[in-house]
């Protein structure tokens, strides 16, 4: 009997179900975190975007800042789920926020301050009729700030580091690592097509499949920075978690 019990605890089912309970729960932590920018797509969508009020824009922006704490909690759980196979999503989950709320936030912040700035410029070049290079130089440089910041997070999830050191280190294997990187960016386009071309039912799990995917693809990145980090200090600053 003990066999018995051991074996279904161990089992493809309760595997499978107690990761659709991870993902569940912790896309459902990312969503409450983020309740305003919830209701900023749901009056979004309801109205539709040739109704938007003005000043609009300005307050969605805003909405958007709380994401970057949330998403590197996500990415603290999905990496301690790709390692050990196992989390306790709720106390692992707002651990991982807690310990990391300023340093994502700020970064969270930065990025859509670049973000809104590069908008403007290619809106402005645009109007003013500039030569094609050099917009899509601009859409280059929003491609590379956002992929930057797809490492950002995860270091920042895993790692003790200061400031300059994640950012010097997220912009290294942006470049270095270019495959993972596209990987990284495809995990938004993988999931997009999924919830728009088969099943809207995967908003149900959507964050935690991205935050999942990406940490999946970087495992061999980070693993590679805690080495680096073992090899310059004897107490090297390591897990969060």
């Amino acid at each position: 009997m003990a066999k018995s019990k051991r074996e279904f605890g161990e089992g493809p089912f309760y595997t499978i179900t107690n990761y659709i309970f991870w993902f569940l729960l912790g896309n459902l932590y990312f969503l409450l975190l983020n309740i305003p920018l919830v209701i900023m797509f749901i009056i979004l969508f309801s109205v539709g975007t040739n109704k938007i009020p003005q000043g609009f824009t300005s307050i969605l922006i805003v909405c958007c800042i709380p994401i970057a704490p949330a998403a590197t909690a996500l990415f603290s759980v999905m990496g301690k789920l790709i390692r050990e196979k196992d989390v306790n999503i709720t106390k692992d989950f707002f651990k991982a926020y807690k310990t990391n709320f300023i340093q994502s936030l700020f970064f969270g912040a930065l990025e859509i301050m670049l973000l809104c700035i590069l908008s403007i410029d290619i809106k402005y070049f645009i109007a003013s009729a500039y030569p094609k290079p050099l917009t899509v130089s601009f859409f280059v440089i929003i491609v590379l700030v956002f992929s930057i910041n797809l490492y950002v997070f995860p270091i920042i999830s895993r790692f003790y580091l200061g400031w300059k050191d994640i950012l010097k280190t997220a912009a290294y294997y942006t470049i270095r690592k270019f495959n993972v990187t596209l990987l990284s960016l495809s995990s938004f386009l993988i999931v997009g097509f999924i919830f728009f071309k088969i099943s809207t039912f995967i908003l149900l799990f959507i964050s935690s499949i991205v935050c999942y995917l990406i940490m999946y693809y970087q495992k061999n990145v980070l693993l590679e920075i805690e080495n680096k980090l073992k090899l310059n200090t004897d107490k090297p600053k390591l897990e969060n978690l």
